[in-house]
């Protein structure tokens, strides 16, 4: 949870909101559960007021208060050998040049939210994501938000070896405060790691769509990240995806060079038509191009 008490003497403040008379604001931001609930106009009023300036010192301590990433002592030696592959620079320099394309590309445009997902499941898309918040990590300039919301087969983890605290549902329905939930890992980056949905949930991930709108409007008003970016279900199978989009501005897509056909792709675009931008396509597991070529 959030301290109060840090936030009260940053503020200046003790006690009920009340003016100030020195520029700071008279009350936090809006959050969901006090105001999102009411509606559209109230949703909207959440979305103006980020960054606003009278917003600023409570989002700064909102994100230092957020608890850290818990590391995960049972990391078996393959993922371990993996991650640090991952690590090389020539990986890292891949993924730092897709960082500065989408950062141009996002302040143009105006998007705040990135989706990350595949056509079907196994074709790279949360390492990807992973790769791409790694990348931000590494710029200290900007905050940025990475969400889990594979419900199916959360991932997201595994490649930063750190634990799970729990689903993410319940925090995407209203049921439980973002701050709960998310964890920094260093001055630049928050994770909202996911476990798989258990008892009714666990054959599908049911929720209003306007739920997890309501989700990311309170993160973006709360803790005013630059960027949200989330490792999606497969765009393919299923409807869980659709149902996220309502809350994120474009999707990157990611394929298999093994097998990801471009009837795939079309599919994809499909589904993507009319409810987000549809930014491109990252190949992964390339083959390596035949020498002399």
């Amino acid at each position: 949870m959030v301290n109060t008490r840090k936030l009260e003497q940053l503020l200046k403040r003790s006690g009920p909101a009340r003016p100030s008379g020195k520029g700071q604001p008279d009350t936090a931001p809006l959050r969901r559960g006090l105001a999102l609930s009411g509606g559209p106009a109230l949703r909207n009023d959440v979305a103006t007021q980020t960054n606003e300036p009278q917003i600023v010192p409570w989002n700064d301590a909102a994100w230092d208060d957020l608890a850290p990433v818990t590391p995960d002592t049972a990391v078996d030696k393959a993922t371990r050998a993996f991650n640090q592959h991952a690590r090389d620079p020539a990986v890292t320099t891949l993924f730092d040049v897709l960082r500065t394309q989408l950062v141009q590309t996002f302040r143009k445009r105006g998007h705040r939210c990135l989706g990350i997902a595949a056509p079907h499941s196994d074709t790279g898309a949360s390492f990807v994501t992973a790769g791409l918040l790694a990348s931000f990590a590494r710029r200290s300039d900007l905050h940025v938000v990475g969400l889990d919301v594979n419900f199916a087969d959360p991932g997201l983890h595994r490649y930063f070896e750190a634990a799970p605290n729990g689903p993410i549902l319940p925090a995407i329905r209203g049921e439980s405060p973002i701050e709960s939930h998310l964890r920094r890992a260093n001055g630049a980056l928050a994770l909202g790691f996911n476990t798989p949905a258990t008892g009714p949930d666990q054959q599908s991930a049911t929720f209003p769509a306007e739920d997890f709108f309501d989700f990311v409007q309170d993160i973006l008003g709360f803790i005013a990240p630059d960027f949200v970016i989330c490792d999606m279900p497969p765009l393919l199978e299923g409807d869980t995806a659709m149902n996220l989009l309502a809350g994120i501005d474009a999707v990157l897509v990611v394929s298999d060079s093994h097998k990801t056909t471009a009837d795939d792709i079309a599919a994809c675009e499909r589904v993507l038509h009319d409810q987000a931008e549809f930014l491109g396509v990252v190949m992964n597991r390339a083959a390596p191009a035949p020498k002399g070529r």
